[in-house]
């Protein structure tokens, strides 16, 4: 299937979502692939990950990726965005070291749907549905059970600073998505014309579609995608390089680095931007509460860890909450934001 045979399949919310849900489960191969190659520091991973697919999903991009940072539009949702993933790459890492995976995983992920939801409301004035607060506890419950499940390992750090990076990474996740969701809208936004008129008055009209020098919506969402990632990349490069040194002239390592560079980042954030165009950030992280479900499954499946009565238990409870979102809403006059 071609990229635009699925963009046009996630034209609708309910595509939207499947598009997120896919993309969180290709995140959740993540924890499975690093297993095959161990002894690689957690921040090496996520700087070598994120550079490597951030340059890709750059190059794919092309024009309008370069165009999402110099146009005026999308400009600064690209800059916020580039920022906050960073921070959310470093953040994320600092908090398995110090908290622990299974606490550290628990904290960053399961917070970031609530911080969406308030920056929404903060931003944008835009009050998250009741409905959305009933799934987000009954997912968030869910997962951190199916995670505290799966490990057994304490942090090796402060915990104040490991929960302190964790919640800082639930923000800057948050932040991300919201402002990709902001620069996607910019920069399809339809760009005035000067028109003459018999009084030879300009007049400023909205071009009713592409024209030379404007870009699609679909293409512009994947150049704000792209350049949100190339710049976030260039920082992440230089850290894997002088940090991860030692891990990247193992050969071995390679495969994983690549997998992880070409799956989970840029075909997982591509899909991610694809859902973000029809569903709302704080959705948007709701639903990427699959991931750890998938991630568990995966480790039990291929790794062979036992996942226990317990961790069944919170897969469901996700599964339960996720599908809370999916029920059809009423009909009153108007459909709730």
């Amino acid at each position: 299937m071609t990229r635009a045979a699925v963009e046009d399949r996630a034209s609708s919310p309910v595509g939207g979502a499947v598009a997120v849900l896919v993309a969180a489960a290709v995140w959740g191969t993540t924890g499975t692939a690093t297993h095959f190659a161990p002894g690689v520091p957690a921040f090496v991973f996520g700087a070598v990950t994120f550079g490597l697919g951030g340059l890709v999903l750059a190059a794919t991009s092309g024009r309008p990726a370069v165009r999402a940072v110099v146009g005026p539009g999308a400009r600064r949702w690209v800059l916020l965005g580039a920022v906050s993933l960073v921070v959310y790459a470093v953040a994320f890492y600092a908090a398995l070291a110090d908290a622990g995976v299974a606490l550290g995983t628990t904290v960053a992920i399961g917070s970031s749907p609530v911080f969406a939801g308030l920056v929404e409301w903060v931003a944008d004035g835009r009050r998250v549905t009741g409905r959305w607060v009933v799934a987000t506890l009954v997912s968030v419950v869910g997962m951190v059970v199916v995670t505290l499940a799966r490990s057994d390992a304490p942090g090796s750090g402060s915990l104040p600073l490991g929960l302190g990076a964790a919640l800082l990474a639930g923000l800057t996740y948050a932040t991300y998505s919201w402002a990709v969701a902001r620069g996607m809208r910019a920069a399809s936004r339809p760009v005035p014309e000067p028109v003459s008129t018999p009084l030879s008055v300009p007049l400023t009209v909205p071009l009713s579609g592409p024209v030379s020098g404007t870009t699609s919506g679909a293409a512009a969402g994947r150049g704000v995608v792209g350049a949100v990632f190339g710049l976030a990349a260039l920082p992440l490069v230089v850290l894997a390089l002088v940090a991860g040194r030692d891990a990247l002239t193992v050969g071995a390592n390679w495969p994983v680095f690549v997998w992880l560079a070409l799956v989970p980042t840029a075909l997982g954030h591509s899909l991610y931007a694809v859902g973000l165009r029809r569903v709302s950030a704080s959705v948007a992280t709701l639903l990427s509460l699959f991931e750890p479900v998938v991630a568990a499954v995966l480790a039990v499946l291929v790794v062979g860890d036992h996942l226990g009565a317990a961790g069944w238990s919170g897969i469901a409870l996700v599964v339960v909450g996720l599908g809370l979102l999916a029920l059809p809403r009423r009909r009153r006059g108007r459909t709730p934001s």
